[in-house]
Order: C-alpha cells, then structure tokens, then sequence
C-alpha cells in the first residue's frame, strides 16, 4: 500500500457547496465535487486534454466542466469533448465518503479499513483542520512526544522543574504505537483549573495510540490527585489525522470530543464550548509555532541527541515507512 491508499479527512463537509474544490494530498492533485444528488466525487485535478485544473471549472449535473475548453468528466473520470464529441477521454478517480463531518478520499484499488473513532459518552467539541509548514514526520515527531509541553502549552502537559518526574512508557505493536504519560501538571491558567477542578500538585495523564493506515493519533487527557482516589471534571479525547500535503507541508484533521462530570445535559460542556474549542485550537497553534521555526526540516532523525522520550520517534518512523509508505522492509532503517 502506498500513501493515497488509506482514508483520509480531507476536506470539511460544509465547505464543499455547489462549486468543486481543489486539493493536494500527498502532492497529488485532487478535485471534489457534488453531484446533483448531493454525493461526493473525487478526480485527478488535472484535465488530461491541457492540464487545466479541473477544480476552476464549474459542476453541471452530475460532471464536472473544465474551465478551458469545457471538457466535461464524471465522478468515475470518464470524459468527453463538446468539440470532438466522438473522442473518449478519461482521468483517475478516487473513492470518496463522508463520516463525522469530513469528506475522506483514497484511491479506487485499495480496500482498507475505516478508521475507528468512538466517542462514546463523549461531547463533540468540534473539528479542526490545520495546515503545518514540516514534512510528515517532523509533524508526527512533534504530536507524538510530550517532553515539549513543559516549554510550548499551557494547558495539556507537565510543569518543566519536574519533567524528570515524568513516567512513561511504551507499548508498540505491529501495526501501531501506545505511549502513556503520567506526572506533575503544570500550572494551568486559574479559570481552566477552576472549571477543570484541577488542584494543586495534581498529575496530568496522557496516553495516546498511534496507528498507521491512515496516520492518526487518539489522545486521552485527564488529571488525577496523586494518589488516584479522585480525577478532575472533565477529561479529554481528541483524534488527529496526519496527511502530507507534499514533501513540505502536512495537514492535521482534528476531531475533539471531551467528558465531563459536573451535572445536566453533557455535563454543561454545551456552554463552555466555545472557550474549550479555542484553548485546543490554540494549544494546535503553538505546536505548529515551533515547527515553523525548525532550523532543519530534514525527516532523517541520524546525529540528533534524542532522550528516554524520544523513543516513539524510531518506532513511529518504521511503521510509518513500511504501512502507510508502502516501502520494501530492507530498506527501512529501525531506530
């Protein structure tokens, strides 16, 4: 399998309206459009007659009309001319679905399974979509440690005097990657550790599985007195998909779910909503704030000085070379 052959959320649903919308995964240009039936199509980006894209054009019916010369192409990619009606012409297509509020695109011949996101007993928060200026596995890299929570957040992570007092541990498989952290937290901002009901010397619990067809991280967030007889009110369950864009760039698809225990209708997450969607989406920002100021954005990690946390960096580099690249095994070097 190689990359385009995994599910991946590329595109929220309501931003797909009657105009058809351009796209790059993996450096590959796509083309989404709705049908008249309100179903979604995926093409190659580039009409094969002058390399146009098709997403300029416009959607008539149930095809998609390219701009240029009005050549018209299904959902399928079969095409054909206004000028040379005889001539048959055609492009790839890919699939295309939509599940919890995202279009999600492959290629047509792979047949693997859908991501499994339960959220089960969990209040839906929102969706993100945020764009990196690093290549995949520096973003992946930086999603996947917490030793940079100390320095970068300020909400979800650990107070830097006492990093050392950190646990952590891991648990590969095969097919995915199991990191469990548990320490002192750092000094949350008063009104968040008021609401949150978080206390002082509490401990800050982040586990987290990451898997790779696609690549996508579950993190669950809550804290803890120190002695685990009590948890804080609310406790947190994101799921971020991490999807090249091209060799430069990559695209996290964040789906944010949290819990709580304070009383009535999803524990009164409806009303804190707005402000629990910003802190996530700024604690995002701030990750990608250091990844816009790497001063090497080369994937290779040989020659760095990693720490005990740095272990998932190997880990997840081999899987990620042989499950969603699709790379032969011998020449996938294991950290």
């Amino acid at each position: 399998m190689g990359m385009l052959d995994h599910w991946h959320p590329v595109l929220a649903s309501h931003d797909l309206t009657k105009k058809p919308h351009g796209l790059q995964l993996g450096g590959r240009l796509i083309c989404l459009f709705r049908t008249s039936d309100g179903n979604v199509s995926a093409i190659d980006d580039v009409c094969p007659h002058r390399r146009m894209k098709l997403s300029y054009g416009r959607v008539v019916g149930d095809r998609v009309e390219c701009k240029y010369h009005g050549w018209m192409f299904d959902g399928c990619g079969d095409g054909e001319s206004p000028s040379t009606p005889k001539m048959h012409t055609c492009t790839e297509s890919f699939d295309a679905r939509e599940e919890h509020g995202f279009i999600w695109v492959k290629s047509r011949h792979s047949n693997p399974a859908f991501p499994d996101i339960n959220a089960d007993k969990f209040y839906h928060l929102g969706n993100f979509l945020h764009t990196v200026p690093a290549p995949l596995e520096l973003t992946v890299d930086n999603f996947t440690e917490i030793e940079h929570s100390g320095t970068v957040h300020d909400t979800f992570g650990y107070d830097l005097p006492r990093m050392h007092e950190v646990k952590v541990n891991f648990e590969p498989t095969e097919n995915s990657v199991r990191v469990m952290n548990v320490g002192p937290t750092k000094v949350l901002n008063p009104l968040f550790r008021w609401m949150l009901g978080i206390r002082k010397n509490d401990l800050f619990h982040d586990h987290w599985t990451t898997y790779f067809s696609p690549i996508y991280s579950v993190y669950d967030h809550w804290w803890t007195s120190p002695d685990g007889s009590r948890e804080a009110m609310v406790r947190w369950r994101l799921y971020m998909f991490f999807w090249p864009v091209d060799e430069k760039r990559t695209n996290v698809t964040s789906f944010v779910y949290a819990k709580s225990r304070y009383p009535g209708p999803a524990g009164g997450l409806r009303f804190a909503k707005y402000l629990f969607r910003r802190e996530v989406d700024r604690e995002i920002r701030q990750d990608i704030q250091m990844l816009e100021h790497m001063a090497d954005h080369r994937p290779s990690i040989e020659g760095m000085k990693l720490s005990r946390f740095d272990k998932v960096l190997g880990l997840t580099r081999e899987r990620i070379a042989r499950i969603y690249r699709g790379e032969p095994v011998g020449r996938i070097a294991v950290a």
